[in-house]
């Protein structure tokens, strides 16, 4: 694949930041190669400073976007016997989301440090990426709702927590729900806990954390300053999911602040939250309650 013999450029006369080749008939291994369409074969030639790529890049590869990528690696050429392995988001001809697989290996001039050529090739993997996406997202969210699983959400507020960050730990939990269930059903029950997912998700959006940790519960870390008030807006926005001649459904809110101190902890905040949310429903549900020091507020 080295010897310029064995290429025939397309447009060889210019000299471009990279140019695509075809085999001969010797090479009818590598042709067959290039047929596959998730793999792109590419050789850089340090002598004239040149990138090749096998002429099945064409109309698949953001060329400008790899030339970049490929930048990076042309002067730390993997050593003698290596190969580098890496995985890239490239952006595909159309598509700003194409996953990569690209391999390299060096080829060194005979008896001296010197490279003669980097070689390598690409595969699409953003099937497979997708693939892992969908994993991840069933070990970490809640499949009704979408937001985080109830051990998801721990482990993200606990990394926050342990980078010191001050915010605000809420309890919200939907007040009524059983009159739900029982009056029009579970898939009526399940529709409504959707749009409080979706609502919570509205007025708390990333980098804000929202979850779901029991049937009708659910959990937000903010660090927004107005958390009061977009607790407000969110008892608001339950209050109209059911018409008020069909039941009345609400939600208590407990909220406790986090110090930013490093020994504090998720189980300590998610108590002290869940203290003042039972005190929000003991004055009369469709409140919201501050814990501090031990007592809860009602706003």
């Amino acid at each position: 694949m080295v010897g310029k013999s064995r290429k025939e450029l397309v447009n060889g006369s210019t000299q471009k930041e990279y140019q695509f080749f075809h085999y001969s008939e010797a090479d009818h291994l590598y042709r067959n190669i290039i047929h596959f369409a998730d793999t792109i074969l590419f050789e850089y030639t340090y002598q004239d400073g040149q990138l090749y790529l096998s002429t099945n890049a064409k109309g698949q590869l953001n060329l400008s976007a790899f030339k970049d990528f490929f930048d990076t690696y042309k002067d730390n050429a993997p050593q003698f016997g290596e190969v580098l392995s890496i995985e890239t988001c490239l952006g595909k001809t159309g598509e700003p989301y194409h996953w990569c697989s690209c391999k390299l290996s060096t080829k060194w001039e005979e008896g001296t440090n010197t490279p003669v050529s980097l070689i390598g090739k690409l595969q699409d993997i953003t099937s497979l990426k997708k693939r892992e996406e969908q994993l991840l997202f069933q070990c970490l969210k809640d499949g009704l709702t979408g937001v985080y699983n109830k051990t998801a959400f721990e482990l993200r507020v606990e990394e926050k927590l342990k980078g010191g960050r001050i915010g605000w730990l809420c309890m919200i939990d939907i007040d009524n729900f059983k009159v739900i269930n029982d009056s029009f059903g579970h898939p009526a029950g399940d529709r409504m806990l959707e749009q409080v997912g979706r609502m919570l998700c509205h007025i708390f959006p990333e980098p804000d954390l929202v979850g779901r940790v029991g049937g009708d519960e659910f959990v937000v870390f903010t660090s927004t300053e107005d958390v009061g008030e977009r607790a407000k807006s969110l008892l608001d926005m339950v209050e109209s999911i059911v018409p008020e001649e069909e039941g009345r459904i609400s939600a208590s809110i407990g909220i406790v602040s986090s110090s930013g101190k490093k020994k504090e902890n998720y189980q300590e905040l998610f108590f002290r939250a869940d203290r003042a949310m039972y005190r929000a429903k003991e004055s009369g549900k469709n409140q919201i309650a501050f814990y501090h020091n031990s007592w809860a507020t009602i706003l």
